[in-house]
């Protein structure tokens, strides 16, 4: 029983460095990309481009905010565990930006 449980909790790390981290990768370049779309000047003239403009940046900020620190401490201590206004300026950025 605890053999299985320390292969699920090494499938778990592997699939938590790298799916995580090809997920931010790809959402960091697809939002830039969309960034750099929005900000041409003939999408600037229509309103609904500065909505699906800042929905790009909070999506960015939120991917970052919320994924990176898990990627983080995979290796590393885990700062919002060690330090209190830590966890609690990532838990309000998180789930302040996945309202917007």
């Amino acid at each position: 029983m605890s053999s299985s449980v320390y292969y699920l909790s090494i499938v778990q790390q592997i699939l938590t460095r790298y799916g995580m981290s090809s997920y931010v990768a790809f959402g960091n370049l697809g939002n830039l990309l969309t960034i750099a779309v929005f900000c041409q000047s003939e999408q600037r003239k229509n309103p609904c481009s500065y909505y699906l403009l800042s929905m790009t940046i909070c999506n960015l900020i939120c991917l970052n905010v919320g994924i990176l620190p898990i990627i983080y401490s995979l290796d590393h201590i885990d700062i919002s565990s060690k330090y209190q206004i830590v966890c609690k300026i990532q838990f309000y950025i998180r789930h302040a930006f996945f309202q917007i």
